[in-house]
């Protein structure tokens, strides 16, 4: 089976963290884009992107979203069809950004999928091949979760997407699917049952929807409020104002329910950073240097010189730094797997990520007009494989303790002594560099973190184990 891009999520209220097993083979990036090219493959340190000079096309499955085990519909094709365009369209609907979308119809017919529902692992398998080879871009529906119970094992997995075929020389996404778990809707809630069976809110599967289609068009994963973690399912409003809807967890109830827009700040601001609008008729389409300006530096070893991969980087606004955060992975535009010759068996490395090691530790966070803290902690340790967050995967614990970016110390672990930083519409505030105190003054720069995972990751953690370690980043 092809390589896919999976999502993990959290049922809120439950005991287990779900995580999925399958990657992407060209690792991930954070709070920005999910494929960078390389040096032999799109354009070197530039994110894979789709053409927005015309519509993305996308077809949907025709069969039911969700039925009942004994074959009962739930919810039919024309709703789940409905909820997928409406969902595309939160992505459109973003001002600043460029990308549109047109709806091209059903799946078509490929190898031995005929009937219009892809309800079988062949059928599922032909159709992605088509994606594969570019013909088409499907959405897929899987009623009854048996196709998720066969890829992944995992009844806990709401959906996944991932782009398919890339132009290797424009750098330009070509196609791109997406696979939803419909036993999430089938109005059965039996998640202590030895074969699970949960179910979320139609508001919350709606969001889970929209954050497949995030990856669809390019984007990965991001931490922002980490924390939310330990809220059991209900996460406080400034919490979750701010928490991205590309968090890899779905943790926290659903946005709508606190009158709060689905895309979260950090989302609209990386759709718009890796899409800007350049036309200005409002309010639909309204120039991205008119309503963001960019955040730039490093992040570096004590040394003040050697940059440091990998580490998540969080602008907060200063009126509200739970509600307004935008993040971005240090080193996010370089590789994640540069090659190594240790084991003899990874020499030459992805084909993925910039090459240049001047971009190993930089970081780029597109934010609103206003005043700003710069901080850097630790990605979560347990978003690993398909709940990954940055190049690094699996991530690795940041060499230095959270910081705060200091005007005149470079950095400093002291919240009080946090400096800030102004930033306007159209401006690049650039040099905002963190160096993390007490590491060792050299690191080498192109080592694996593969290479620091040393056995199998656990498909489930339980509740009492994450929240003694969620927040320790």
């Amino acid at each position: 089976m092809r390589a896919q891009r999976a999502s993990s999520i959290a049922i809120p209220g439950l005991t287990l963290i779900l995580c999925a097993l399958i990657a992407l083979p060209w690792g991930a990036r954070a709070g920005g884009p999910l494929i960078v090219g390389g040096p032999n493959y799109g354009v070197e340190g530039q994110p894979f992107v789709w053409d927005t000079s015309v519509p993305v096309q996308f077809r949907v499955d025709g069969g039911p979203l969700a039925r009942k085990p004994d074959g009962t519909v739930v919810v039919d094709n024309a709703t789940g069809v409905s909820r997928v365009k409406a969902m595309f369209q939160v992505w459109q609907d973003v001002p600043t950004a460029s990308i549109t979308f047109s709806y091209a119809g059903q799946v078509q017919s490929t190898g031995i999928f005929t009937d219009g529902d892809v309800s079988t692992v062949p059928e599922f398998d032909a159709v992605t091949a088509s994606c594969d080879d570019g013909t088409q871009s499907a959405v897929l529906f899987d009623a009854d979760g048996s196709i998720f119970q066969q890829l992944v094992g995992d009844p806990g997995i709401i959906g996944f997407a991932s782009p398919c075929k890339l132009d290797p020389t424009t750098g330009r996404i070509l196609s791109a699917f997406g696979m939803f778990n419909g036993q999430m809707q089938d109005g059965i809630n039996s998640p202590f049952a030895y074969l699970p069976n949960y179910e979320m809110t139609s508001a919350q599967f709606n969001e889970a929807i929209a954050h497949e289609l995030g990856h669809f068009i390019g984007l990965d994963h991001s931490q922002i409020n980490v924390e939310v973690l330990n809220d059991n399912g209900t996460c406080p409003t400034a919490d979750l104002a701010g928490l991205p809807l590309m968090f890899p967890f779905a943790v926290c109830q659903a946005r709508s329910t606190a009158s709060l827009p689905m895309l979260a700040p950090d989302d609209a601001a990386w759709v718009s950073y890796l899409y800007p609008e350049t036309v200005n008729a409002p309010p639909s389409q309204v120039p991205f240097n008119s309503r963001y300006g960019t955040i730039k530096g490093a992040i570096l070893f004590s040394d003040g010189q050697t940059q440091a991969q990998g580490v998540n980087v969080i602008a907060r606004d200063t009126l509200k730094p739970r509600s307004i955060a935008v993040s971005v992975v240090s080193g996010y535009l370089f590789t994640g797997n540069p090659g190594q010759t240790v084991t003899g068996t990874n020499d030459t490395g992805s084909s993925y990520g910039s090459r240049t090691p001047l971009l190993a530790g930089t970081y780029d966070i597109p934010v609103p007009p206003g005043s700003y803290t710069v901080e850097v902690e630790s990605i979560n340790h347990n978003f690993v494989g398909g709940s990954s967050v940055g190049p690094l995967n699996p991530p690795i614990l940041s060499p230095g303790p959270k910081e705060f970016w200091n005007a005149n110390e470079s950095a400093t672990d002291s919240a009080a002594d946090k400096s800030t930083v102004t930033v306007a519409a159209g401006a690049i505030v650039s040099d905002i560099n963190i160096i993390l105190n007490g590491t060792a003054p050299r690191f080498d720069l192109l080592e694996s973190s593969e290479l620091w995972l040393l056995g199998p990751l656990p498909a489930l953690l339980r509740e009492e184990e994450l929240r003694a370690c969620a927040v320790a980043t």
